[in-house]
């Protein structure tokens, strides 16, 4: 085996190993002398309380003119007039090397912490991207983007969604792990193209409402924890 050959089976192998690069940092193979694409992963995540790289809050129905960007824990959940949600952005200029407007975007997926799920039941949290400017220490259930009006926006305008709950056969049924099924790899291409701008993501109950509370909880930026911190996972291709 020689020539390409050999160069298809290096890029088959070094895939299988699964190279990968930590914040700010992308791992390549180099065989663009064969014309291959290098894939890079990009992972952004809330390594200290004041990182970055990570600004989160969620707001509180019941509490509609408070502030919680300090604190170590966000919440979505759905409760007749105590409902909330999380808001959470990703500052993207702070892969290295930088993701060029060219890249091609394979996947991003969005990763929370889980530390509660609700209790005998399975429920569909949704993603909305934000398309207004906010504030870590000064959103508020009253200012919050998308407004105070519960069950909006529609879930049919959602990026995706992932599920949460204790009930066998739930996506998402073990606390203390990372949740999976969060896909913004629409919203990511866009921002990276520079088509629209990042202000983060909005979750929220698909139902919201409920008549007793049903709380998802993950862990926050402000609990300052490397292992638990809120990720942005970014897998992409430059042009050669």
């Amino acid at each position: 085996m020689s020539g390409p050959r050999v160069a298809l089976a290096i890029l088959v192998l070094a895939l299988a190993g699964g190279l990968v690069a930590t914040t700010g940092s992308a791992a390549s193979l180099s065989v663009s002398s064969q014309g291959f694409t290098p894939y890079r992963t990009c992972t952004l995540t809330a390594t200290t309380a004041t990182a970055t790289a990570v600004i989160d809050a969620s707001v509180r129905q019941a509490s509609a003119t408070s502030n919680f960007g300090s604190s170590t824990t966000n919440d979505v959940a759905s409760q007749s007039g105590a409902n909330r949600r999380l808001y959470v952005r990703f500052d993207l200029s702070l892969c290295s090397p930088a993701i060029p407007s060219s890249a091609t975007i394979r996947l991003a997926t969005m990763r929370l912490f889980a530390t509660v799920l609700p209790t005998a039941v399975c429920r569909t949290v949704d993603i909305f991207r934000v398309t207004a400017t906010w504030t870590e220490a000064a959103i508020t259930w009253n200012n919050q983007p998308f407004g105070t009006t519960i069950n909006n926006p529609a879930s049919g305008s959602r990026v995706d969604a992932f599920n949460v709950g204790t009930l066998a056969g739930c996506q998402n049924l073990t606390a203390n792990a990372y949740i999976v099924g969060a896909d913004v790899t629409t919203d990511v291409v866009a921002f990276v193209a520079g088509t629209a701008t990042n202000f983060g993501w909005m979750l929220r109950d698909d139902a919201e409402g409920n008549a007793t509370a049903l709380t998802f909880t993950s862990s926050a930026k402000n609990l300052g924890t490397a292992s638990q911190g809120p990720q942005l996972v970014i897998t992409y291709v430059t042009v050669p």
